[in-house]
């Protein structure tokens, strides 16, 4: 069999308990969790945080210059704790714009498109991996604009359309 070693980056702005709980039933140690989430809101699943290899829990409101260190750090820290993953699973949710309802984070525009390109230098040019990069979140009336100039920016960065 396999192994594939998988670093899940979840930047969605609540925590991914639904892949953490599946890490928890299967035993999965390939499996390395980076959750991102503002700890204020749904689903405060305490059973679930077992799963998370680098937790970090944010307070509703937090901005971007704030948000963006923070995941600069998770994820430099990951490397060091999760060498040579084999590919990256990238959730990058849009309800951490700042007025999003739902997520209540303060990051701006210009600050997830940051975070997207952040994301993906660290698969490719640090950690030296594929990144699968799937979307999630967004309640703000902006957020589809948002997914459209972060999709544009890192297809022209990446020239994936070549």
């Amino acid at each position: 069999m396999v192994r594939v070693r998988v670093m899940y980056i979840d930047l969605d702005a609540h925590q991914g308990n639904g892949v953490e709980r599946d890490k928890l039933r299967h035993d999965d140690n390939d499996l390395f969790i980076i959750d991102v989430y503002n700890a204020g809101v749904y689903p405060k699943d305490d059973d679930a945080k077992p799963a998370i290899n680098i937790s970090v829990e944010l307070r509703s409101q937090t901005d971007t210059y704030t948000y963006l260190a923070r995941l600069d750090e998770a994820l430099v820290r990951g490397l060091a704790e999760f060498p040579s993953p084999d590919l990256i699973v990238y959730n990058a949710g849009t309800d951490v714009l700042e007025g999003d309802p739902l997520g209540r984070l303060s990051v701006n525009e210009a600050g997830v498109l940051a975070r997207d390109a952040a994301v993906w230098d660290f698969a490719l040019t640090r950690a030296r991996c594929p990144i699968v990069m799937t979307l999630s979140g967004g309640y703000a009336a902006r957020s589809a604009a948002v997914v459209a100039d972060s999709l544009a920016a890192l297809i022209r960065k990446y020239r994936l359309t070549e």
